[in-house]
């Protein structure tokens, strides 16, 4: 089923340039996933690592081999996905209402896969150990045993950035 795509209202916050995209990916670490679970929404922090290339972006993460997660996704697949800096919040002197906060951030929805192949399942955990710790590990097959690996494909998506000073 194609989602229609709705236009962001605040298009001055709108951030298109594949660097400044990729600064954004790099500065979360966490990604929260909306799954669809029997008639609400079951959301889960994990940790990830992505590609992005050509406008393309590829979410990856793990999890165990059991569980709501793991259910939900094999049930259906689709999934919306928000990540943010959540930096701070900033005031205004005198105006409530013109308190702001900033942050950079990235909103969408995809389709969650499960990785069968063991030599990728080793290749996508080695690239999320180097993303998320900045060192080379080298996976095992044993350090693979009741670890799942996901690849969420996304559909469309939009990145945002709000970073302005104090506000007086």
């Amino acid at each position: 089923m194609e989602m229609e795509h709705r236009p962001m209202r605040r298009k001055d916050r709108l951030v298109t340039e594949e660097g400044e995209i990729r600064r954004i990916l790099d500065a979360c670490g966490i990604v929260h996933l909306g799954l669809y679970d029997e008639g609400r929404i079951y959301v889960v922090p994990v940790n990830y690592s992505y590609t992005y290339e050509g406008g393309k972006l590829s979410l990856f993460f793990h999890g165990a081999t059991a569980g709501l997660k793991r259910e939900l996704i094999e049930k259906d697949g689709r999934a919306g996905f928000e990540m943010d800096t959540g930096e701070k919040v900033i005031p205004h002197d005198t105006n409530p209402a013109l308190y702001t906060n900033a942050y950079m951030s990235i909103i969408g929805s995809g389709r969650i896969s499960i990785i069968q192949g063991k030599e990728e399942k080793k290749e996508i955990l080695t690239s999320f150990m180097k993303q998320i710790s900045g060192k080379d590990w080298t996976i095992t097959d044993g350090m693979l045993k009741g670890c799942e690996v996901y690849r969420l494909e996304a559909d469309e998506f939009q990145a945002k950035r709000n970073c302005p000073g104090k506000r007086q």
